[in-house]
Formats: C-alpha cells, sequence, structure tokens
C-alpha cells in the first residue's frame, strides 16, 4: 500500500511538472506565429527573385530573335509579329520598337509613356532595362539596334505577385536596382509589420526584392504557430515527465524496498579478516554492510547513499550491529583482543544516536567495548571536530577503539589525528597498489603516512592488499595489520568460522590461541 502510494505522488509530481513544463515551453514560443509568417515570406521573396531572373532572361532571349523593322511588317503602326511574340512568351507583356523617342511599330493597341519619370539602367552596350518610378508595375527590358530601340513591358507577374503567387494577404513590395534612388514600391509600407529581402544579379545587375506584409497576413499563420508551438511544449513536457516520474519511482520504490529489507533483516554483515603479516594470526575484521536481496547480494554503493539520504542508515547499522554482536558470541571472540570493526561516517556519529545505541547494545550484550571498533569513513566531513570529540569519546570511555578509514584520501586527512581519540589509521587501496608498479609516483605519500603514524604513535592497517610482496614490504615498513584478498574475500559468519579452522592449519607457526 506504501509502495502504491509512492508511486501515486510520483505521477502527480511528474503531471505537475509536465503542465507547468507545458504552459512555460507554451508562452515562450508565441513568436512561432511570426516565424512561419517570415518563413512563407521569405519563401515568396526568394519566388519572386526566381520569376524577375527568368523573365529578364527570357525577354532578351526574344528580343534577340526579333527581325529588323522591316522584317516586323508593321501597318500603321502595329505588328502581329510583335503581339505572337508577346502573347506566346509568358514573360512579356507587351512589345514595341521605338526611332528616335517615337514608336513606329507596336505589338497593341496601348502606347507607351514613359515620360520625365523613366530611368534606362545599362546593362551593356545593347541592353538596357528602364524602370519607372512611380508605376512600380511597369519595367522594361531594350534593345539598341543602331538608332532604334526594340522594347518589352515584363509581365506582372514579379509584381502583381498577390495573384501570381498566392499572397493575397501581402501589402506592399519593393524593388531596386544597384542604386538607391531606383526604388520601386507597391502597396502601403506604413502597415508593414514584417519584411523578407532577397538580393541576387540579374543580368550583371545587382538586384533587391523585398516583401512585406501586414498584421493580417501574420494572423494567417496564428492557429499553425499555436498547434506548432503546442506540439514541441508538448514533447518537452512529456519527454521530461517521464524522466522525473522514472527517477522517482525508481527511488521511492529502492527506499520502500529497504524499509521492507529492515522488517525482514536482510541487512547483514560479511566479514573480510584482518591478519598479522608476520605470523598470520588474525587480528579480528571488518564489517562491511551487504543487502540480501531475493537471494541476491547488493554491495552497499547500490543502495548506501541513498540510505543516507532518506534517513535509513541508522536503522541498517543497528540492524548490522546487532548481528555483529552475536557473531563476536558465536566466533568466540568474546573478552578476546580480536574485534570487529564497524563503518560511520561524521553524518551519522554527529546528527543520528549512533554513540548512544552503540553503548546501550554492547551494554545489553555483555560484550566488552574492546571486541568493537569503529572506521570513521569519509562519506561527509566533521565540521566541528570538537563536538566530533565529544561524540566520540563516549565510545572510547567503553574502550572501543576509533580508526580512521582511507587515510590520505578524504576530508579530514590528519587533522583528524589531532582533534579526535584516534588510535589507528588505515592506509588506502591506491597507496597500497603503489606496491606493485615501478616507481609510481605515489609511494612517497605511502612511506609518508607510516612515517606520520609511527611519529604520532598510531597504529597501522594496510587494505586492499592483494600480493605476497606487498605484504612483506609493509611488514619490513613497520604496517603489521594486513587486509585484502592476499588473505581473504569479504564472507559471512559462518564462511569465517571454516576460513579461521583452515587457516590456522595452513599456517602451523602462527600464534596458538588469542592475541
Amino acid at each position: 500500500m506504501r509502495r502504491l502510494f509512492l508511486t501515486d505522488m510520483s505521477a502527480t509530481l511528474a503531471g505537475i511538472t509536465c503542465v507547468f513544463v507545458f504552459l512555460v515551453c507554451f508562452f515562450s514560443l508565441r513568436s512561432t506565429t511570426s516565424y512561419l509568417a517570415n518563413r512563407a515570406l521569405a519563401s515568396q521573396t526568394t519566388v519572386m527573385v526566381r520569376g524577375l531572373k527568368e523573365a529578364v532572361a527570357g525577354t532578351r532571349r526574344e528580343l534577340e530573335q526579333l527581325p529588323s523593322i522591316e522584317g516586323l511588317n508593321c501597318r500603321d503602326g502595329l505588328s502581329n509579329i510583335l503581339a505572337e511574340r508577346a502573347f506566346q512568351n509568358p514573360y512579356i507583356r507587351w512589345m514595341s520598337v521605338e526611332r528616335a523617342g517615337e514608336t513606329i511599330c507596336r505589338g497593341g493597341l496601348v502606347n507607351r509613356h514613359t515620360g520625365p519619370a523613366g530611368h534606362f539602367y545599362r546593362i551593356d552596350d545593347v541592353w538596357s532595362i528602364e524602370l519607372v518610378k512611380g508605376k512600380s508595375d511597369v519595367v522594361y527590358v531594350i534593345q539598341r539596334r543602331g538608332n532604334v530601340e526594340y522594347f518589352a513591358i515584363l509581365e506582372t507577374m514579379t509584381f502583381e505577385f498577390e495573384s501570381s503567387i498566392d499572397c493575397p494577404r501581402c501589402v506592399a513590395y519593393e524593388w531596386d536596382v544597384d542604386r538607391p534612388d531606383l526604388v520601386a514600391r507597391s502597396g502601403d509600407w506604413s502597415q508593414v509589420v514584417i519584411r523578407q529581402t532577397e538580393d541576387a544579379m540579374i543580368e550583371g545587375i545587382r538586384t533587391r526584392v523585398a516583401l512585406g506584409a501586414s498584421q493580417s497576413y501574420v494572423d494567417k499563420f496564428q492557429s499553425r504557430g499555436r498547434i506548432l508551438a503546442a506540439g514541441i511544449a508538448a514533447i518537452v513536457a512529456l519527454t521530461l515527465s517521464f524522466i522525473l516520474y522514472g527517477l522517482l519511482v525508481r527511488q521511492t520504490s529502492v527506499v520502500s524496498l529497504m524499509r521492507q529489507g529492515l522488517r525482514r533483516t536482510e541487512f547483514l554483515p560479511y566479514y573480510q579478516p584482518i591478519v598479522d603479516g608476520r605470523d598470520g594470526s588474525v587480528l579480528g575484521a571488518e564489517a562491511l554492510v551487504r543487502w540480501s536481496r531475493r537471494g541476491k547480494l547488493l554491495p552497499p554503493a547500490q543502495f548506501l547513499p541513498l540510505a543516507e539520504d532518506n534517513g535509513l542508515i541508522g536503522p541498517i547499522t543497528e540492524q548490522i550491529v546487532k548481528k555483529v554482536l552475536e557473531d563476536i558470541k558465536a566466533l568466540g571472540w568474546v573478552g578476546t583482543n580480536r574485534y570487529i570493526s564497524i563503518n560511520a561516517d561524521a553524518d551519522q556519529i554527529m546528527k543520528t544516536d549512533f554513540c548512544e545505541s552503540l553503548v546501550k547494545q554492547l551494554t545489553d550484550s555483555g560484550i566488552p567495548g574492546k571486541n568493537i571498533a569503529v572506521e570513521i569513513t569519509e562519506r561527509s566531513p566533521f565540521t566541528d571536530l570538537a563536538a566530533g570529540r565529544d561524540r566520540l569519546l563516549c565510545l572510547t570511555d567503553v574502550g572501543i577503539d576509533i580508526k580512521i578509514d582511507d587515510a590520505g584520501t578524504g576530508f579530514g586527512g590528519f587533522s583528524y589525528v589531532q582533534e579526535l581519540p584516534v588510535s589507528t589509521l588505515k592506509i588506502d587501496k591506491i597507496f597500497i597498489d603503489t606496491l606493485r608498479a615501478q616507481d609510481d609516483a605515489k609511494r612517497p605519500v605511502l612511506d609518508a603516512i607510516i612515517r606520520f603514524a609511527r611519529e604520532s604513535g598510531l597504529s597501522t592497517i594496510a587494505e586492499g592488499v592483494e600480493a605476497n610482496e606487498q605484504v612483506d614490504y609493509l611488514v619490513k615498513a613497520g604496517v603489521h595489520a594486513i587486509q585484502g584478498y592476499v588473505y581473504a574475500r569479504p564472507m559471512p559468519a559462518e564462511r569465517l568460522m571454516s576460513w579461521m579452522k583452515e587457516h590456522e592449519m595452513e599456517t602451523p607457526g602462527m600464534i596458538a590461541g588469542f592475541r
């Protein structure tokens, strides 16, 4: 029932997160409408440039193919040839021929009247474009043959785009060539809210084509913009919510399982022996917590951090201590010099009743304090060493030995030695490993730790020892207590008992009895 409740809570929190992220993303993407309008307008501007290029090139080819004035068969100033060619060419609206500024032949009844507003822009010695300022839908392509000029008015598809390129809400456009004063405009530019411009070279002329649109054009994309913004927001929100839900369910389910494990006493101590490297005698062991879940053994790294974050480290330690005290009796170590070390970090010592609970359990069991040691691990630091000393003194007062685990690698360093009632340094495996490498840079640190311990009157234990040559070096250096795979891996209490019998048989020279 509790697990179901936690799952429901995770789903609720993930749902709230989903709604919040969706709203934030949706309102952050309000510019999507303008983005879509700009994309559409940019596409239409590109179409205008392409159309203008094709129109100029096609018109130029048409003018090149026209016969001379005599071959046009002009009658009363009209030429069927000009009319037919203009009709057949999709780029041309109207064609004519002039001499000395006077129309002598044209392809339709309409006559052109350029007037003073006309401006010729030279392409080369033969070709020009005339832009009629104030009449932006009139652009001429001109070919000169001596004193005769062949004119063609471009079809209106470039400028009358409202029908040609499906931009019914566009209200303005602009076209200019090369110089700022050669600008043609159409529509009401005062209403423009977005504008797209594209530059291009057309027949050697630097050309700019621009489109503008009003708010009504932007509003055309409003529903599409909202759908796109909602889609993006939904994808982001759902993705984050599923990730959050997965993390919450995993955490809450593991916490729930740990609570079940406490009720079922699934947390067990596994023991790794600590051996005197000089004669092979067993000095004690370190208790390492394991979680036995449905026949599967879980190492502490997979659950201890979560147990600490959820206030379960105290009950787990209490369960481990209870089993350790039972095993000390089963091993026959009560009253001897052999001990079992229990791990605890600074937060556990300072923020829980670890010390009081351990002393009470010892008292209730009748086991003397010297059969228990506490190893201070480096999962968290002591922020107040004076207060830490007071807490640890309640342990040393009943004979419990205090050791520093992983010496030289963690928060406290050697300041713990100066302020806390510490008797032993455990040398970390990273320094022990230097004994299997040639000229390793960390070996001087190992030697310095050993020298510091000796000068400070502290005992030492080497952990993570895996080879006999390491044992030989450490024993010669004065480190006699050895812990590691060179002797044994962590094992349950039952296996520890049988291992000790086998070990005593294999080590006939060891000191008999308890040390």
